[in-house]
């Protein structure tokens, strides 16, 4: 499940890793959308570290009669660095061709103090495996987190490319459901690939 929007969000600013609570708008969307779920069975909610994923996790630990949200550090979103604040448009003005290709790839664009994405994918898939494997078969657990690592457990559930992170989210809800089992190979980490030598200018 996709954390509730922020005003960062509705303001379409490139939020990152900034800690921001939910907006009334988007606890107004998230208790919507958790009213119309049937009962949620599930016997765990796991969540991001921010505050608006862990405000989010609540209200659907509290539908699910569950009283605590476990919290997990490693699905935290990508840290953006310079670029965080920035409206997207801003992003594209002021960054030209990498500020485009982060909006059509983000997978080959590394923001000015930001995480490098490759190592955050990575990151995101590992800890998704890790928490599969911890719970017995037949288990239903709730995971929320931010919009870019949603995106990127949506590529690694469909057997997308992580290029196709933003094509993840549009146009599709912000909960949905997945069967995973302990050895499944859409969550296993592939081999980090070496980097290339950076040219010189």
């Amino acid at each position: 499940m996709r954390s509730g929007r922020t005003e960062w969000d509705l303001l379409g600013r490139v939020q990152g890793a900034a800690d921001l609570p939910m907006s009334p708008a988007g606890i107004a969307t998230v208790q919507g959308q958790i009213a119309e779920l049937p009962t949620p069975n599930l016997d765990a909610v796991l969540a991001a570290p921010d505050e608006a994923s862990q405000a989010t996790g609540k209200l659907l630990a509290a539908a699910a009669g569950l009283k605590r949200v476990q919290t997990v550090p490693e699905l935290a979103e990508m840290a953006l660095g310079l670029w965080e604040g920035l409206r997207y448009e801003e992003l594209e003005q002021r960054y030209c061709s990498a500020g485009r290709l982060f909006l059509d790839d983000p997978t080959g664009v590394h923001a000015p103090e930001g995480d490098e994405f490759q190592e955050y994918a990575s990151r995101i898939q590992t800890a998704m495996a890790r928490m599969i494997a911890k719970r017995k078969p037949g288990t239903n657990v709730g995971i929320v987190v931010r919009p870019m690592a949603l995106g990127l457990l949506r590529c690694f559930l469909n057997g997308a490319e992580p290029c196709r992170l933003w094509a993840m989210l549009k146009d599709r809800p912000d909960l949905e459901w997945y069967d995973c089992s302990r050895d499944d190979p859409r969550l296993a980490v592939p081999p980090r690939r070496p980097r290339r030598p950076a040219s010189a200018a």
